[in-house]
């Protein structure tokens, strides 16, 4: 009987990882409700970068890999106005990333997000990984106002350090994952240069 408990319990323990598992990096941190730099009209085409972060993820082969950005301890996350993930908007709003706001920001100009907007549930970005690469993420603001919650994302990809290898020049340069001082070592020896390709 004990033996069947053990083993129906390192299923469960086996099933919980594999489902569970995941590695998480934080992407920024909490931004207090500010005016943006220059005072600009509402114009989705003169956005104000506040804030950007580029993650080099190590996707295993085979499978959707799963990835989706969340507030702090996986909860909501706030963001005015734009979140974009290589140029793709990933809020679930077509304008915004809040769902509403109870308090007006500019009474709350130094304070933290929370203070006037609601949160939006996590967002899934599971479509948006291609495989191994660079996944630069920007929040971007179109009116007066911007700020954030902290942000996270979580995924079953790796977050690895990388490489331009330019393969002594017989081939063009291309963007490569190492997993060890050694390897890094290696490759900066005979002319890679550390970071990816640009």
């Amino acid at each position: 009987m004990k033996t069947y408990l053990l083993l129906i319990f390192s299923v469960f323990a086996a099933l919980t990882t594999t489902t569970t598992g995941q590695n998480t990096v934080k992407l920024f941190d909490a931004t207090p409700i500010s005016l943006t730099s220059t005072t600009i009209a509402w114009n989705p085409r003169t956005p104000t970068a506040f804030g950007t972060k580029d993650v080099y993820l190590s996707c295993p082969l085979g499978g959707q890999p799963y990835a989706y950005v969340t507030g702090p301890n996986g909860g909501n996350l706030i963001v005015d106005n734009f979140f974009t993930m290589n140029g793709d908007n990933i809020c679930p709003d077509e304008w915004n990333c809040f769902d509403g706001a109870f308090a007006s920001p500019s009474n709350a100009i130094g304070l933290p997000m929370e203070s006037a907007y609601l949160g939006v549930a996590p967002i899934d970005v599971s479509d948006k990984i291609t495989g191994s690469g660079v996944y630069s993420f920007v929040l971007s603001d179109y009116s007066y106002y911007y700020g954030n919650s902290e942000i996270y994302l979580h995924t079953s990809c790796s977050f690895g350090s990388y490489v331009c290898h330019r393969n002594n020049g017989s081939a063009a340069p291309k963007t490569l994952s190492v997993t060890s001082p050694n390897m890094l070592a290696s490759h900066l020896a005979h002319g890679d240069t550390e970071g990816p390709c640009e």
